[in-house]
């Protein structure tokens, strides 16, 4: 029995002193991880330096920032200044007399117009639009509707002649125009909101192709 308890008395005192053991070096660990930190910041308040870089480092990036928007905003104004430029040039050096072909394909309709002009002014005008259902993305009962709405607006108008036809799946609208002897009224009167002058001035051929080649069409 004295035996015994010895033993319990042993173990009882190695676990206390364990304990303890672990209680020291818990209490210094804290201490140190103090003694860090306090170090730490001793060292931050010792180099002012090193706060004052990241802050210049900071600022320069903004500084970046502003300087590459501002480069792009005058890469921009600059295009659009060539483009200006480059229009202006095209106008001044097109023909006053002759004919020309312009076309574009664009969501499934392609179109293609001819100008017939002299001294700059348009007085005959040869366009075909051609629609294609499948690319379009709409039924050929949609695109039927579509082309005799057209062909309404201008069928038996004095100076139009309008024609609509169906091949190979595609539907065709044909439009002759002579601008000396169109009856703006009755256009007017059909379609006033693409046509809302009775008296519209001579079309020029210079601003005739102005507008086709902002709307994407190319010179053939």
């Amino acid at each position: 029995m004295n035996k015994h308890l010895k033993i319990s008395v042993a173990l009882l005192s190695s676990v206390f002193v364990l304990a303890a053991c672990g209680q020291n070096n818990s209490a210094q660990t804290t201490q140190a991880a103090q003694e860090t930190t306090q170090a730490n910041n001793k060292q931050s308040k010792l180099n002012p330096a090193t706060n004052n870089q990241s802050q210049e480092k900071t600022e320069d990036n903004q500084q970046n920032k502003e300087k590459s928007t501002d480069n792009q905003q005058n890469k921009k104004k600059s295009n659009q200044q060539n483009n200006t430029k480059s229009n202006q040039q095209n106008s001044n050096s097109l023909p006053k007399d002759g004919e020309a072909v312009y076309k574009l394909e664009k969501n499934g309709v392609t179109t293609s117009i001819k100008y017939y002009f002299k001294d700059d002014i348009v007085y005959q005008q040869d366009a075909v639009f051609a629609f294609n259902p499948k690319e379009m993305g709409k039924t050929e009962e949609e695109v039927q509707q579509i082309v005799k709405k057209r062909h309404s607006i201008y069928n038996g108008v004095k100076g139009f002649e309008s024609n609509i036809a169906r091949k190979n799946g595609i539907y065709y609208h044909t439009l002759k125009i002579d601008y000396n002897n169109i009856d703006w009224k009755e256009l007017h009167k059909r379609d006033p909101e693409t046509h809302p002058s009775e008296n519209p001035p001579a079309l020029k051929y210079s601003d005739a192709v102005k507008s086709r080649l902002e709307e994407g069409y190319v010179k053939q």
